[in-house]
């Protein structure tokens, strides 16, 4: 007879997370010093997330190298409003360095009054938010209210990156966890990750893939990104010219 496959059972923080995420939208702040790992522990919950199947969208301001699920990179409110708008169920967004983005020496920032109203557009697409800054006094305290806030993990210790202090703020409960292992997401630890107001231009969706190729050698991209040589390369820079050339109109001679 066929045994039944065994369904794993989440650990105590997994559990916390799970019964956390029971709510359709979250919006939880990750604490502590540089070096306790709070980038860390937030990729675990998304890691948690994406394991018991809760979530299934997942993206971030982070740099990713490798992940066991995929992660897209959003650097921008006006990407992070498109993604939400066209991402079906339920979406965790990790915005790393938020003390950056949410300033609370410049509260009515532009990037700040926006971020702040939309957030509460954007949880209306069922997306949840992971802030991480060192601490509060860095982020803007509107960031801050009850109204917006459900949950806030503490890193009290750079020596002991396996110790949180969970605090679930609608609950009024506080857990002290120990032990936590590292996430699998390979992340950058160095990242600058940037979050704007606005997105950078758009690349459009071109027929021609010479086009694409073109695109891209004119917005940044090297040669082997594209995956062209040099003669190639040239080769596409005399048929645009030339059709370009071939398209504007005569001009009549004086």
């Amino acid at each position: 007879m066929l045994k039944e496959p065994q369904i794993e059972q989440p650990n105590e923080f997994e559990k916390a997370v799970l019964d956390l995420f029971k709510r359709l939208s979250v919006c939880m702040m990750i604490l502590g010093r540089r070096d306790t790992g709070k980038t860390d522990i937030s990729f675990l919950i998304m890691e948690t997330l994406a394991k018991f199947g809760v979530i299934n969208n997942f993206a971030t301001n982070v740099k990713i190298y490798a992940s066991p699920f995929p992660i897209d990179h959003i650097t921008n409110l006006e990407d992070l409003r498109f993604w939400c708008e066209n991402k079906r169920g339920r979406k965790l967004f990790i915005l790393d360095e938020a003390g950056k983005s949410l300033r609370r020496r410049t509260p009515m920032s532009r990037l700040n009054i926006n971020l702040l109203d939309q957030l509460q557009i954007l949880r209306k697409y069922k997306l949840s938010m992971i802030l991480i800054v060192p601490h509060t006094k860095y982020i803007d305290s509107a960031t801050l209210g009850s109204d917006v806030l459900d949950a806030e993990i503490i890193k009290p210790n750079f020596k002991n990156r396996k110790l949180a202090l969970w605090l679930d703020i609608m609950e009024n409960t506080k857990i002290t966890f120990t032990g936590l292992p590292a996430t699998s997401v390979d992340f950058d630890t160095w990242d600058v990750a940037p979050f704007k107001k606005e997105a950078p231009t758009r690349k459009p969706k071109f027929k021609d893939q010479d086009m694409n190729a073109l695109w891209d050698l004119t917005h940044g991209k090297a040669a082997k990104e594209v995956g062209l040589h040099s003669q190639q390369i040239a080769r596409l820079w005399r048929k645009y010219i030339k059709e370009s050339l071939e398209r504007e109109p005569h001009t009549s001679r004086n």
